[in-house]
């Protein structure tokens, strides 16, 4: 049993294991000052890890890179938007099995129910953490295509996924979770890159008669 003080008082919840129970606490405590307009306004800028916005950046990168005939920023950009779409798919597939309340709604609410599938809302879903699965997604997409960006690529998603616990959004483990959605989901478009990559770039080997023709010439 864990006690966690929220805005309507001393609320108990149930834990299914002493990870969950730290899991928890970690989450509420460094959400207290979630309103605090620092944190809103840190919050506020993370939404640029949202599906959207990575969407709208995915796509400015690939239709430059077609458009300028710039080989690599095509690539990049086809992978991010490959990457971050997979992500997508993979973060909403396992929001739907899984209902656990966000931290906001225990601190304002002191509801922390944790069920299979459950309602259909955002605030009854917070694993995985959706900015923290496509921002790393997209992120390593960056990396692998402009090695020279890797760090401040990385610095970014980062900085998206670990704001989300302070702004009650999500608890640790919905970070940890996302965040290996976002590298699972690169590693896959990145590997049927390859193999579309290796496939087309094979060497076209004449026929043996045509060959033959050509020695007797």
């Amino acid at each position: 049993m864990l006690t966690i003080d929220t805005n309507l008082g001393r609320t108990n919840i149930t834990a299914s294991s002493e990870a969950e129970e730290a899991d928890v606490a970690l989450a509420t405590h460094l959400a207290k000052h979630k309103d605090h307009p620092l944190v809103r306004g840190l919050g506020t800028l993370s939404e640029v890890g949202d599906q959207p916005p990575l969407l709208a950046l995915s796509g400015v990168v690939l239709a430059y890179g077609v458009l300028a005939g710039d080989r690599c920023a095509a690539g990049a950009g086809a992978r991010m938007l490959g990457s971050l779409i997979l992500a997508t798919w993979i973060k909403t597939g396992l929001k739907s099995l899984v209902a656990r309340t966000r931290p906001n709604v225990l601190l304002d609410k002191g509801q922390y129910p944790v069920e299979p599938f459950g309602p259909d809302a955002g605030s009854w879903h917070s694993f995985p953490s959706g900015h923290t699965a496509g921002s790393v997604a997209v992120a390593r997409a960056v990396g692998r295509a402009y090695p020279q960006a890797r760090t401040a690529a990385y610095a970014g998603a980062a900085a998206v996924a670990l704001v989300q616990i302070p702004r009650g959004a999500h608890y640790p483990a919905d970070v940890v979770g996302g965040a290996v959605v976002g590298l699972v989901a690169e590693a896959a478009i990145n590997g049927i890159a390859k193999y579309l990559f290796a496939a087309t770039s094979k060497p076209k080997i004449a026929p043996k008669s045509t060959v033959a023709t050509h020695q007797r010439a």
